[in-house]
C-alpha cells in the first residue's frame, strides 16, 4: 500500500528572539513535534528551507520481529518488564532497550529495521517521503538542498520489506525453515530529484548486482543535477558477486545488498540534465585528477592500486561544478595507516580540491604543501570556496580558502585565531560565507565549534553568535547556507525541558523538570541598519551566549557530513 507524504500540525506561530542592537534575528524552524532534533541542509531565495530530523519520540516497534531472548534484551530487562512489552507495554525504559536493539542488529535481518533520519520541509513543517512508502519508515532519508524553483535534491538508503523465505534444500539442511526475513530494493542508496511534475530516481551509469547507487548532492536552477555513484564494477568483483547470490541462502536482493555495499562498485562524480518535465537523463561521468593532475592512475607495480574518484559538493547557475577527486603523485611514496596497528609505503593519493570545467578538470592546490583540500562552494560570479588541510601543532586542521575563478587568485583568510580549524559551506552572490569555525576559550585549550559568516569585500571573519543579541537562547554551532538576501540557515543548540524517549518530561527526585540541551534548526533574518551588541567582556573572550554549551555534539554526529548540498 502506498501512503501519501506525512503532514505535522504545527502551531502557526514561531518563536523569534531580537534585540535591540543586533545584525541577525533568530527565527526557529524546528524541532518538529514528535521529534527532539533538527538539523538544516539548504534553502532558497525565497526563504524555503530544507533539513533533516533525528530522534522520533514514540519510536514505533515491531514485536513480531523482537527476539526476545536476545542476550541484551534479557541483561537489561527483567522477566517481568519482557512479559508486558509482549503485551505491548512498553514504557521509556523498555523502549529505550527496544531501540538499542534494533541499532545493534542492523546486520540481523530478521529483525526490524531502525531509521534515524527523516527528511522536512522545515519553512511549513511538512515532513517529505523521498523513497519509503510504508507507514514506519524503514531507511534514513535526507533532504539536501532546494533551488528557486521549488526543485528539491536529497537521497535515500534503501527501504526494507518484510517477506517469506525458504532457503533451498541441500544435504546438510533437508527441511530449510521459512523465514520472515526485511529484504532490501534495488538500489542501497538512491538520489531523488523533486520536481512539480513529479519525483524522480537520479540513475547511475551502471546497475547490475544489486541496482547500483546514486546520491544527489545539489541542483542549480537551469536544470543541472550533481551528485555520485556507481559507474562500473571490476569483472573479478561480478564473478564473485554472482556466484554467491544464486537465491539459495537468502533472496538475491538482499544478498546483493550484503555484498555490493562498500567498495564492491567503481564510483565517479555525475551531472544529470533535467528534461522539460524535469526527468533526470543518462549521467555525464565527472573525472579525477589522477596521477599528477594527468586524468589517468598511476601505473606503479610496486605500490599498492589507488582507487580513483571524483565528488562534486555545487554547481552554479552556469553549470561550473566545484568539489574534490582524487590525487596522486607516483614520485611520492608515503607510509599509511591502514588500521591503527599496521601500516605500508604507498603512491601519495588524497582528495583535492577540484573544478569542473564541462570534460576539463582544473586544479587550484599546491599537493606539497596540503594534504588534502576540498572544495565546498561556488557562486554565480565564480568565487569559490573550500578548505585545504594542514597538520598544525600535531594536528589536521582545515584552512579557510577563496579562489577567483576569473583572475585565478588563491588567498586564504583569516579567521578567529592562527590554528581554528574551518569548513566553509555555502557563498552567495553577495561574497559572504557561512560555515563552521572553532572559537577558543578564554585561559583554556578546549576549542568550541561555532558557525562563522565571512564577508569578502569588507575581508571580516566573524563568529555569528556576536552577531546575535546578548540574550539569545540559541548558539549557532553550524551555518549551512545563505541566499542573496543575506538570510542564513544554521543549526543552533538550545536548553529545553529534558523529555524520554516516549517525548515525556524527565523529573528529579524532587519533582523538578530536567533540562538538556538539542539540536534546533534555525533561520537568521538580517535586521535593517542593526548593530553587534556590547555583551560583556567574558561572553566576548569564551564566544558564548546564552545557553551555550556544546556538550551536545553527539547530536550533531547522528547526520552525515556527507549529507549536505543546497541550492544556487
Amino acid at each position: 500500500m502506498k501512503f501519501s507524504p506525512l503532514f505535522v500540525a504545527m502551531l502557526p506561530a514561531v518563536v523569534a528572539f531580537t534585540g535591540q542592537a543586533a545584525t541577525y534575528q533568530v527565527v526557529e524552524l524546528g524541532p518538529i513535534d514528535g521529534y527532539k532534533s533538527s538539523f538544516v541542509s539548504g534553502l532558497n531565495n525565497n526563504n524555503q528551507v530544507v533539513g533533516n530530523l533525528s530522534n522520533r519520540f514514540n519510536y514505533p516497534i515491531d514485536l513480531n520481529s523482537v527476539d526476545f531472548t536476545n542476550s541484551f534484551i534479557v541483561a537489561n530487562l527483567t522477566a517481568a518488564e519482557i512479559e508486558e512489552v509482549k503485551k505491548g507495554n512498553i514504557n521509556a525504559k523498555a523502549l529505550t532497550v527496544l531501540i538499542s536493539y534494533l541499532q545493534s542488529a542492523s546486520a540481523v535481518y530478521t529483525t526490524q529495521r531502525f531509521a534515524a533520519t527523516y527528511p522536512v520541509r522545515l519553512d511549513t513543517k511538512q515532513l517529505v517521503r523521498v523513497r519509503e512508502t510504508a507507514a514506519v519508515q524503514t531507511n534514513n532519508e535526507y533532504l539536501l538542498g532546494i533551488n528557486d524553483l521549488n526543485q528539491m535534491i536529497g537521497y535515500a538508503t534503501t527501504p526494507f520489506t518484510r517477506q517469506s523465505f525458504t532457503p533451498a534444500a541441500n544435504a546438510t539442511t533437508p527441511n530449510p525453515v521459512t523465514q520472515q526475513l526485511w529484504v532490501p530494493a534495488p538500489m542501497h542508496m538512491a538520489g531523488v530529484i523533486f520536481t512539480d511534475k513529479g519525483k524522480y530516481t537520479l540513475p547511475p551509469a551502471y546497475t547490475d548486482y544489486g541496482g547500483g547507487y546514486s546520491v544527489g548532492r545539489g541542483l542549480n536552477n537551469t536544470g543541472k543535477v550533481i551528485g555520485y555513484g556507481s559507474s562500473n564494477m571490476a569483472a573479478d568483483t561480478q564473478t564473485a558477486i554472482a556466484k554467491a547470490c544464486d537465491g539459495t541462502l537468502e533472496p538475491k536482493d538482499l544478498c546483493y545488498f550484503r555484498n555490493a555495499v562498500g567498495n564492491a562498485y567503481e564510483t565517479r562524480g555525475m551531472v544529470w540534465q533535467l528534461d522539460a518535465d524535469g526527468k533526470p537523463g543518462t549521467p555525464q561521468l565527472l573525472g579525477f585528477l589522477g596521477d599528477k593532475n594527468s586524468g589517468k592512475a598511476h601505473t606503479r607495480t610496486d605500490y599498492p592500486a589507488v582507487t580513483y574518484t571524483s565528488t562534486p559538493n555545487d554547481i552554479n547557475d552556469s553549470g561550473l561544478v566545484v568539489g574534490a577527486s582524487m590525487y596522486s603523485d607516483s614520485d611520492d611514496i608515503r607510509y599509511y595507516l591502514i588500521d591503527q596497528f599496521t601500516g605500508r609505503d604507498e603512491v601519495y593519493h588524497a582528495f583535492h580540491a577540484t573544478i569542473f570545467d564541462g570534460t576539463e578538470l582544473k586544479s587550484f592546490i599546491d599537493t606539497k604543501e596540503w594534504s588534502s583540500s576540498y572544495a565546498t562552494g561556488i557562486n554565480n560570479k565564480n568565487i569559490i570556496t573550500g578548505y585545504a588541510v594542514k597538520n598544525i601543532n600535531s594536528a589536521d586542521r582545515n584552512r579557510f580558502f577563496i579562489y577567483d575563478y576569473n583572475t585565478q587568485k588563491l588567498t586564504f583568510p583569516a579567521d578567529l585565531f592562527a590554528s581554528a580549524s574551518t569548513a566553509p559551506e555555502a557563498i552567495n552572490d553577495n561574497n559572504l560565507v557561512v560555515g563552521t569555525t572553532e572559537a577558543a576559550t578564554a585561559g583554556s585549550s578546549i576549542r568550541r565549534n561555532v558557525g562563522f559568516l565571512y564577508d569578502l569585500s569588507a575581508n571580516t571573519f566573524k563568529d555569528i553568535n556576536t552577531l546575535l543579541s546578548c540574550n539569545s537562547a540559541y548558539t549557532i554551532v553550524t551555518a549551512t547556507d545563505i541566499n542573496e538576501k543575506n538570510v542564513i540557515v544554521a543549526t543552533a543548540i538550545k536548553e529545553v525541558e529534558k523529555r524520554d524517549v516516549k517525548g515525556e518530561l524527565m523529573k528529579d527526585s524532587a519533582g523538578n523538570v530536567l533540562k538538556e540541551e538539542v539540536a534546533v534548526a534555525v533561520q537568521l533574518n538580517p535586521i535593517a541598519n542593526g548593530s553587534i551588541d556590547n555583551c560583556d567582556s567574558s561572553a566576548e573572550q569564551t564566544y558564548e551566549r546564552q545557553g551555550a554549551s556544546f556538550g551536545l555534539f553527539g547530536l550533531l554526529a547522528l547526520l552525515p557530513l556527507a549529507l549536505r548540498r543546497r541550492r544556487r
